[in-house]
């Protein structure tokens, strides 16, 4: 497996940066440089669009069981079409033969 080199390394444990987002280093909790931190409205941003996709994530843990419950199939129902679906091939069988008797 290829080594991938970090892009920032920490001044203090020479360690690759974890996570930009954070004032210290993960590994020995020293202080990264500003030039190694991400910008305060990326940051922001982030933050913004982790919270908007966990209230996306809440809406749809809510409405998730009503669907589940609304979209079940009653076996009876599947019976039913199959039975419809034999009847119209029987139909269709029959109006082939018809036409065949027409033309010949």
């Amino acid at each position: 497996m290829k080594d991938i080199e970090p892009k920032f390394r920490c001044a203090a444990c020479n360690r690759g940066v974890l996570n930009r987002s954070v004032a210290r280093c993960l590994y020995c909790g020293a202080n990264l440089p500003e030039e190694v931190k991400l910008a305060p409205e990326l940051i922001a941003q982030r933050e913004a669009e982790h919270a908007r996709r966990e209230e996306i994530r809440a809406r749809l843990a809510l409405r998730s069981p009503v669907q589940a419950e609304s979209s079940r199939i009653n076996p009876l129902d599947v019976i039913d079409g199959v039975e419809a679906g034999i009847d119209v091939i029987a139909l269709l069988g029959d109006g082939i033969s018809a036409l065949g008797d027409l033309l010949s």
